[in-house]
C-alpha cells in the first residue's frame, strides 16, 4: 500500500507545479503585452509632441513688459484655405508635389506605421504562443486527475484484496490448534503478527498468545501497545497508514 500513496503525493506535486508554471506563464505574458502595449501608445504621443512642440523664448532676450492696456478682444479670424491665397500651393498639391521637409514627415509616418504594424503582429504572435501554452498545461493537468483517479481506483481494489487475503488468513490460524498456532504466527514479521492479532477474537488469540514465548509474546504486546503513539515522522505515518493501523 505504500507505493500507490507515494504516487499520489508525485502527482500532487506535479499538479502544483503545472499550476505555478500556468499562473508565471500567465503573468508574464500579461505584463510584456501591456508593456509593449504601453511603448506602442507612448512612441506616437513623444513624436507629436517633438514635432509640435517649439522653443520657449529665453527670458534675457524676451521683449520688456510695457504697462497694461485693456483693450476689446478682437473677433477670432475666419480660417482661411491655403489653397485659395496661394495659388502656387494649390497647385503643387494638386500635382502630388511635395517640398523636403514634407517629403520627410511623410516617410517617417509611413515607416512608425510599418513599426507599428510588426508590433501588432508581435503582440498576436506571443499572444498566440501563450494561450497554446495554456492549453499544454490543462492538458497535462487533466492527465494527471486521470492518472491520480485510476491510481485511487487499483488503490482501492487492493486494499480490498489485502483484507480479503488477510481475513482468511485469520480464519486458517484459528482453526489451528492454539500451539502450533502460536509456533507458526511467532515467526511472521511484528507487522504481519499485529494484522492477525487486531482481526482474531481476543479469546481466540489469547489462546494463542498464551502459546508464544515470553519474548515473542512480549514484542508483539508492545508492538500493539505503540501503535497509539503519535508517529515521530511523516515517513513512519506513511508507513503506519499503509499497514491499516
Amino acid at each position: 500500500m505504500r507505493e500507490p500513496i507515494r504516487l499520489l503525493a508525485v502527482l500532487a506535486i506535479l499538479m502544483g507545479g503545472l499550476f505555478a508554471i500556468k499562473a508565471i506563464t500567465v503573468a508574464n505574458g500579461a505584463a510584456d503585452l501591456w508593456q509593449a502595449y504601453a511603448s506602442t501608445m507612448e512612441q506616437p504621443a513623444a513624436d507629436a509632441a517633438g514635432e509640435t512642440s517649439e522653443p520657449a523664448p529665453d527670458a534675457a532676450t524676451a521683449a520688456p513688459i510695457g504697462p497694461i492696456t485693456l483693450e476689446p478682444a478682437a473677433p477670432e479670424p475666419e480660417p482661411v484655405d491655403p489653397t485659395a491665397s496661394d495659388p502656387a500651393f494649390a497647385d503643387r498639391i494638386s500635382r502630388g508635389v511635395r517640398t523636403a521637409d514634407e517629403e520627410r514627415v511623410i516617410y517617417r509616418l509611413r515607416a512608425r506605421s510599418v513599426e507599428l504594424d510588426q508590433r501588432e503582429s508581435e503582440l498576436e504572435t506571443r499572444e498566440a504562443l501563450m494561450q497554446a501554452m495554456e492549453q499544454r498545461v490543462d492538458g497535462k493537468i487533466g492527465e494527471l486527475n486521470d492518472l491520480r483517479t485510476q491510481i485511487e481506483t487499483l488503490s482501492g481494489q487492493l486494499t480490498q484484496r489485502e483484507s480479503e487475503d488477510m481475513n482468511a488468513i485469520v480464519v486458517w490460524y484459528a482453526a489451528m490448534d492454539a500451539g502450533d498456532a502460536a509456533t507458526r504466527i511467532a515467526s511472521l514479521d511484528l507487522d504481519t503478527q499485529l494484522q492477525i492479532a487486531s482481526r482474531m477474537s481476543q479469546r481466540t488469540f489469547g489462546g494463542i498468545l498464551a502459546e508464544m514465548t515470553p519474548p515473542a509474546a512480549a514484542a508483539l504486546t508492545e508492538r500493539m501497545a505503540a501503535r497509539s503513539n503519535l508517529p515521530d515522522t511523516v515517513a513512519e505515518l506513511e508507513a503506519r497508514i499503509a499497514q491499516g493501523g
